[in-house]
């Protein structure tokens, strides 16, 4: 992993945690990166629409909506998240 890919998913990080605790309306500190949403967080699969929606828009990165089942705790999303950003900027490289 490269130094700027490193920072890129610490930003990541940072602007997705923000996300899901404003969404999924928990307090400053209770998000965890390996807490579950739907059990430890009371979550619903709409909840999770709404915070990948809001990523798409607000990060501008594209996550496959098949892909939601398995991103069930922060660092899943997060791994997610800047995996679908470095496909999506490789994309962007190729097509010119």
């Amino acid at each position: 992993m490269t130094q700027q890919t490193v920072a890129s998913a610490a930003g990541y990080h940072e602007q997705v945690s923000r996300i899901v605790i404003e969404e999924l309306e928990l307090e400053e500190g209770e998000l965890t990166d390996s807490g579950h949403f739907i059990d430890d967080y009371d979550s619903d699969s709409l909840s999770l629409i709404t915070v990948v929606s809001r990523i798409e828009k607000e990060l501008g990165v594209a996550i496959p909506k098949d892909t939601l089942g398995d991103l069930v705790s922060l660092r899943l999303l997060v791994d997610a998240v800047v995996q679908h950003a470095a496909d999506q900027q490789a994309g962007e490289s190729a097509n010119g």
